[in-house]
């Protein structure tokens, strides 16, 4: 950066102050450019603590009802947060398609989220475990950072039901998550 405000400096003392603030103009664009283009790669949420109870966050997509998927992920939450004191939060985005994305309107998208959350948490009640649930951001990983910002869980466990959907967002969050994670795909036999 100091080379090309070198070049700037070059350029006006040259006779060619035009030129200069030119460059200029277009060394501040591509700086906010490469700001705004810059992926966050910091660490999400805060290491759990020992001997407290398990605050345990599922992150799925879907509605969780097939009686198989019901029972495969109570008996993985029941393993986990199966103690007195014990807290599951089931968190689904706000999937908007393109044209409610275009237009900023996320009610549809909102709506069939809580739609699928309620059908979760009714599912899993029913085998047994008791579950609070959340509606978060289109993009998971966001959804994921911000829902651990105010619900400090001790596991992150993401739900999938294709053999690679989601594949590239459970390798971000295995990177840079605290709490322990762990991938479940839904789609295995």
């Amino acid at each position: 950066m100091a080379g090309l405000l070198g070049v700037v400096a070059l350029t006006f003392t040259a006779g060619a102050p035009g030129l200069g603030i030119s460059l200029l103009g277009l060394i501040l664009v591509g700086g906010v450019i490469l700001a705004f283009l810059a992926i966050p790669d910091d660490p999400i949420g805060t290491e759990p603590r020992s001997g407290s109870s398990s605050r345990l966050l599922l992150v799925t997509g879907f509605a969780i009802e097939d009686p198989s998927v019901v029972e495969r992920l109570a008996a993985v939450i029941e393993a986990d947060a199966g103690g007195p004191g014990d807290e599951v939060r089931i968190l689904t985005p706000a999937r908007a398609d393109f044209l409610d994305r275009w237009a900023t309107d996320y009610r549809s998208a909102r709506k069939r989220a809580q739609r699928d959350l309620v059908i979760s948490v009714a599912s899993l009640t029913l085998a047994g475990v008791p579950a609070a649930a959340r509606v978060g951001d289109e993009d998971l990983v966001r959804a994921v950072e911000d829902e651990l910002a105010v619900y400090p869980a001790t596991e992150v466990i993401l739900a999938t039901r294709s053999p690679d959907l989601d594949l590239e967002t459970a390798d971000t969050l295995r990177r840079r998550l605290r709490p322990p994670f762990r991938h479940i795909d839904l789609h295995e036999p």
